[in-house]
């Protein structure tokens, strides 16, 4: 069986296991974007000891919080409280961003950042989620359009709006990036109902949705899928 990097969420595990094809026992950089306090690279960057990773995010406290969870790996993992939208001074093999797209005010300056951060050939991994937006919570989903005004007067920390696909892809290919995929992943009732299972039936979970992303396009998926990745290559 393979390795679980997560156990809730297949994209984040489909892009672990991308990595992994890339990197395998090599030495690499990884750059993580909006990283939050980063515990779900915990096991990856276990298992691969000889990747670097650094983290930043505009969230002081999340940073402080991500540099005592990782304290024991060392200068190889690090840490910064930065804004994804107006930075890019690291150069990394790979550039992620879990959940973090439909949060972002400013898309065509995060992808300049990625741009920028990336070196020539590096891909990017940018993940969002579609979860605020077909939200049965009355509060969440009046959330939306009022974080929308807030980012506008210049409070941009609640800040959620959802991703159209092919404008986000067209954004990317317009700062010099080569689309190379777009998958979806999350089926919301499988995401459910696995809380809490056993890793073999988590497994089959994560094999089943790379089944049906190899059987229909990512547009006949949306509907039922919560999550989607781009995967972009510096050309």
């Amino acid at each position: 069986m393979k390795p679980l990097y997560t156990k809730g969420n297949a994209a984040k595990q489909w892009i672990f296991e991308e990595l992994h094809e890339q990197f395998g026992d090599r030495e690499g950089s990884v750059l993580d974007l909006c990283c939050g306090c980063g515990e779900i690279w915990q096991g990856f960057l276990e298992a691969h000891p000889r990747l670097t990773y650094h983290g930043i995010d505009f969230d002081r406290s999340a940073i402080v919080k991500a540099k005592k969870i990782f304290e024991r790996f060392g200068k190889r993992v690090t840490f910064s409280f930065e804004d994804a939208q107006k930075t890019g001074q690291e150069r990394a093999d790979v550039v992620t961003a879990f959940s973090a797209i439909e949060h972002v005010y400013d898309r065509e300056a995060f992808l300049k950042t990625v741009h920028t951060s990336l070196v020539s050939g590096g891909k990017a991994y940018l993940n969002y989620d579609v979860g605020h937006f077909r939200s049965h919570n009355l509060k969440e989903r009046l959330m939306v359009p009022v974080s929308q005004f807030l980012a506008f007067i210049g409070i941009q920390g609640p800040y959620m709006k959802r991703v159209d696909d092919e404008r986000f892809q067209r954004q990317a290919e317009q700062v010099g990036f080569k689309v190379i995929e777009l998958r979806k992943h999350n089926m919301g009732a499988l995401k459910g109902f696995m809380r809490g299972a056993s890793d073999e039936a988590v497994q089959v979970w994560y094999d089943f949705e790379q089944q049906m992303g190899k059987l229909y396009t990512p547009k006949e998926l949306d509907p039922l899928f919560l999550s989607t990745t781009i995967v972009l290559e510096k050309l």
